[in-house]
């Protein structure tokens, strides 16, 4: 006769969650007693597609992956909008907010990460939001209902991405960014410009090279006033910033936090029985924000709990894109360790199409394009392979050189 099934907790229902989920389900689905509490009151969606459900290209349907009856039919219990507040380790028990008390064979954290903020004087008021959460994508569509101008905070993907949503709802919007360029960490100065005057041909205005001072309003923000002196008046404030880890209930048990939980290649932290994996995670000096990564981790730490031999985690680099009402724009590469490299650019000004590729010791190690990216998978693979380019100049023109 079979004994007792162990009792998995897993705290957080993101997309690294639901994620373990469906591997654990696919190696042993008898195997756990599985309970599963998120912070959130929604059941599983894809984070991913928040941006294009705030501009009204998805659906509610097409944004939830793992609803309640999905949990129900896999006997997974879940409890939702009661997040943990405590855990001991020594009883291995977990609280929530609301007092209900759950014990524990193996933990698994799963806490993701909080939406950066920037503490400016008047960063209270009501009307100054994040954009993280299924919830905020709700807040954020009922304000643009009503219309008037919002001010997005951030000019990397998450800010580009709110802006157009924003406005395909109907608000004037500005993207105010600190650094010279748009999306400076994965694109080169020419193709954050390019990128700049297409969106302000859709309407969305853009202030680069702008520090955020203070908000104004009187218990709802009426503007944000830059460093240099400018106001610009919104009814709306988004801030697009990233993510810190969210590591509070790490850092009560005593797990080391560097960062993140630091764990190790197969997700395992300092104490027994005990996992992290996804945004709330370290391994080694990397931190995770990109869902390749963090399904990765899953089969991973799946595959250690059900007594599979998989070989653990390993660092993988992975190209930006981004696509906004048919601004496609792509990057590979670091674009920050580029010295002494040979650089070539192409330019297509009547189409609108750019591409930049950097050389080392003929080897192609990073691409940028704006407009035409068709060839940016053959330029990622080439770039992780690490074999000499005969005739860079062809390639510039088209991957198939290669």
């Amino acid at each position: 006769m079979a004994g007792p099934r162990t009792r998995l907790l897993i705290i957080g229902n993101g997309m690294a969650a639901t994620r373990l989920l469906d591997e654990l389900l696919l190696r042993d689905a008898g195997r756990f007693a599985i309970t599963v509490i998120g912070e959130e009151s929604a059941p599983g969606y894809n984070r991913i597609l928040l941006s294009p459900w705030l501009a009204g290209e998805k659906s509610n349907e097409q944004v939830i992956t793992h609803d309640h009856a999905w949990y129900y039919r896999n006997s997974i219990r879940l409890y939702t909008g009661d997040p943990v507040v405590t855990i001991d380790h020594e009883a291995k028990q977990a609280t929530t907010q609301s007092g209900a008390v759950f014990s524990w064979d193996k933990l698994v954290l799963a806490t993701g990460s909080r939406a950066a903020r920037l503490r400016l004087p008047g960063h209270e008021q009501d009307g100054i939001v994040a954009f993280r959460t299924l919830a905020d994508a709700e807040l954020l569509q009922t304000a643009a209902k009503r219309g008037g101008k919002a001010v997005v905070i951030g000019g990397g993907l998450l800010g580009l991405e709110a802006a157009w949503g924003l406005c395909r709802l109907g608000m004037a919007v500005t993207v105010v960014h600190n650094c010279d360029w748009l999306m400076n960490r994965q694109l080169d100065q020419e193709a954050g410009e390019l990128l700049a005057a297409s969106l302000q041909a859709r309407g969305i205005s853009v202030s680069v090279s702008a520090n955020s001072d203070h908000f104004t309003g009187d218990g709802h923000v009426t503007g944000l006033m830059l460093a240099d002196g400018q106001h610009l008046p919104c009814d709306l404030a988004v801030m697009a910033l990233g993510i810190v880890p969210e590591v509070s209930l790490a850092k009560s048990m005593g797990l080391n936090c560097p960062r993140a939980i630091s764990v190790d290649a197969w997700l395992r932290t300092s104490l027994t029985d005990v996992f992290a994996l996804g945004e709330c995670c370290q391994i080694d000096d990397e931190l995770f924000g990109m869902v390749a990564p963090i399904y990765q981790q899953a089969k991973v730490l799946a595959g250690l709990l059900c007594g599979v031999n998989d070989p653990g985690y390993c660092r993988e680099t992975l190209p930006t894109r981004l696509k906004v009402s048919g601004i496609d724009v792509f990057s590979a590469g670091d674009l920050s360790a580029l010295e002494g490299c040979r650089t070539l650019a192409w330019r297509d000004a009547q189409a609108g199409h750019y591409r930049r590729l950097w050389f080392r010791r003929h080897q192609l190690v990073a691409a940028v394009m704006f407009g035409e990216v068709d060839d940016g998978a053959a330029y990622f693979e080439l770039i992780e392979q690490g074999r000499p380019i005969r005739n860079p100049a062809e390639l510039l023109f088209s991957a198939e050189a290669a």
